[in-house]
């Protein structure tokens, strides 16, 4: 059936394509002088009917609109402002957005919420684009207070959260939990960087992820000096290969490179814990490889690089 007249969301539309139920709903909030027009989405892959708590959740929703328009302009300057330095290393930030004279009117005036989603398990927010930079964040706005998060994937595939022992507060995005922790990391300030415990939908973190994780951060002064010295042996152990594939500068070749210069060439993506329970590392890019990027393994007794699909698989 591709329409339904629902008790709670009324008249509402199957999409197959993308399995959830939808119509158009408008929202009048922080007196902007035109509504919100956006989506409602509701999960429901083939078959499926709408569930109790996804009808309770819209209820939800509609109780506390008056919540979540008193809470998200504190919570959205909060979030740009622990923020700013990616934002602004990415984008250039325009003179009205700059630290020191944002504020909480010209950030909302910069939203466009285009979708209410609500998934199978009642978890409910905002699908949002920031106007100036395209920027996708998700308001969840379910739960016991706002949480903003890059990206839709945190709430679009299977949102969980979690409070863990080890790791602290974890969501499930995709194939994974994760949390993103400010670091000041290989020269620059104020990076985002996400930690990832890998882990099936329906699995939990396991006790030797917990381990590792402590494990990492005892020894993370350690391991970022011995960084430089592993990347150093390995970059020179594979230079004929690196440079068969990759114009190398002559800043960076074989005469001239160092371990101060070397570190130019890595990012840092995010901190890895695999669900084997064993291994745990840094999966970074480099500029010699684009595609397959770069693994560092940290358990074990030396540090391992490598190829990140063949460390990690």
């Amino acid at each position: 059936m591709d329409k339904l007249n629902d008790p709670v969301f009324g008249a509402i539309e199957y999409n197959k394509e993308e399995k959830y139920w939808t119509k158009k709903i408008y929202l009048n909030i922080w007196g902007v002088e035109e509504d919100y027009e956006m989506d409602l989405m509701v999960k429901c892959d083939k078959n499926e009917e709408i569930s109790d708590l996804q009808h309770e959740a819209y209820k939800s929703y509609l109780a506390n609109l008056k919540k979540f328009e008193d809470g998200i302009p504190s919570a959205l300057l909060s979030y740009y402002r622990d923020h700013y330095e990616d934002i602004d290393r990415a984008w250039n930030v325009d003179d009205e957005l700059k630290l020191d004279v944002v504020d909480e009117d010209v950030l909302l005036s910069l939203l466009d919420i285009k979708s209410l989603y609500i998934d199978r398990k009642g978890n409910y927010g905002w699908l949002v684009e920031l106007i100036w930079d395209g920027c996708q964040i998700t308001f969840v706005l379910s739960g016991d207070k706002i949480r903003i998060y890059k990206g839709w994937a945190v709430i679009v595939m299977n949102y969980a959260l979690v409070n863990d022992e080890a790791f602290g507060e974890m969501v499930y995005e995709k194939s994974s939990w994760k949390k993103w922790i400010k670091m000041d990391i290989n020269g620059e300030k104020g990076m985002w960087i996400p930690v990832v415990a890998d882990a099936y939908p329906g699995e939990s973190i396991t006790p030797e992820q917990r381990k590792n994780y402590l494990e990492y951060k005892e020894k993370e002064k350690d391991f970022f000096d011995e960084i430089p010295n592993a990347l150093m042996n390995y970059y020179l152990e594979n230079y004929e290969e690196i440079e068969s594939y990759y114009d190398i500068p002559t800043k960076y070749n074989r005469q001239n490179i160092t371990k101060v210069s070397l570190m130019d060439l890595i990012t840092f993506h995010r901190l890895y814990f695999n669900k084997d329970g064993i291994r745990y590392g840094w999966l970074c890019g480099c500029t010699w490889d684009t595609v397959y990027g770069l693994g560092m393994i940290l358990s074990g007794d030396k540090i391992e690089i490598g190829w990140k699909d063949d460390l990690f698989d």
